[in-house]
């Protein structure tokens, strides 16, 4: 079994060096590149570079076609994965590294395709600087050690929903943000009975606190549509005020654990217990597990 894998890049060839660099270490071989953004930014000559060096190449060049459009960035996953309907398909942003309990063929094999399940959730964590710095990340560091401290940090500052609807069969589709599929209307409430009935298994290792992140920040909130710049605002003004995350704030539930293993981050089961997305709308915040 082959997992096939697409993600979109434009403005951070050295992450996209550690994403496939991380993401063949677990076995993914069929990698689907897709370069979007404003042409006058994306760093073309080396994302192609970073590629040449893995023996990939450019699936599909989207230049100047619908930037910061987030329906549209869902709309080029979905049109990607539907290429291969019965096929297994890690969708993930550039920053997001699924960490899985168990070799991902098998955490396939045992965990879903056993139990006959075609997808699933994960929850998305974030990756931290030593003393919780903004570090500057190059082609030549250990990310794992490079970002030491994990936390639960994007619910309370960006407050956005921090499930990940990344592995699944091609037939299905996601949802605008890739928190979720279609086939939940857009019904808050169905959507978090099945959260809550069905516990996630895959952690989400979001490396977006780096220091070149904060110029990137910059550009999303330029090009974003009003709700994503909104998010990406407030990713930015926590960046700029505080110049570091405070790894003594207890909301974050922040701890060291320099490498890939899931196993290493003994809070997981705390962050199980709490609110994965916030409707922003001052409704009541579901409590799932």
């Amino acid at each position: 079994m082959k997992v096939n894998l697409v993600t979109t890049v434009g403005l951070d060839p050295t992450l996209l060096h550690h994403f496939i660099k991380y993401y063949k270490s677990i076995g993914i071989e069929n990698f689907y590149i897709v370069v979007w953004g404003d042409s006058e930014i994306v760093k073309y000559d080396e994302i192609v570079n970073v590629l040449k060096t893995y023996n990939l190449e450019i699936y599909k060049d989207l230049r100047d076609v619908k930037t910061g459009n987030s329906i549209f960035l869902t709309d080029i996953y979905n049109e990607v994965i539907s290429t291969k309907p019965n096929s297994w398909w890690i969708v993930a942003d550039l920053d997001e590294f699924a960490v899985f309990p168990k070799p991902l063929e098998q955490f396939i094999y045992e965990d879903l395709m056993y139990n006959d399940v075609d997808f699933m959730y994960g929850i998305m964590l974030d990756r931290i600087g030593e003393n919780g710095e903004f570090s500057e990340l190059t082609y030549d560091d250990n990310i794992w050690k490079k970002f030491p401290n994990v936390g639960f940090i994007s619910r309370s500052i960006r407050k956005n929903d921090v499930n990940w609807a990344g592995l699944l069969k091609g037939k299905y589709k996601l949802y605008e943000g890739q928190h979720k599929f279609t086939h939940f209307p857009n019904s808050h409430e169905e959507y978090a009975n099945y959260i809550k009935d069905n516990k996630s298994l895959i952690q989400i290792h979001h490396f977006r606190w780096k220091k070149d992140h904060i110029d990137i920040e910059k550009e999303y909130v330029k090009m974003g549509e009003k709700w994503w710049g909104a998010q990406h605002q407030k990713v930015l003004d926590y960046m700029l005020e505080h110049n570091k995350i405070d790894v003594k704030d207890s909301r974050f539930l922040i701890e060291n654990c320099p490498n890939d293993k899931f196993d290493s981050y003994s809070k997981w089961n705390d962050v199980l217990k709490l609110p994965t997305y916030d409707d922003e709308n001052d409704n009541p915040r579901p409590t799932y597990y």
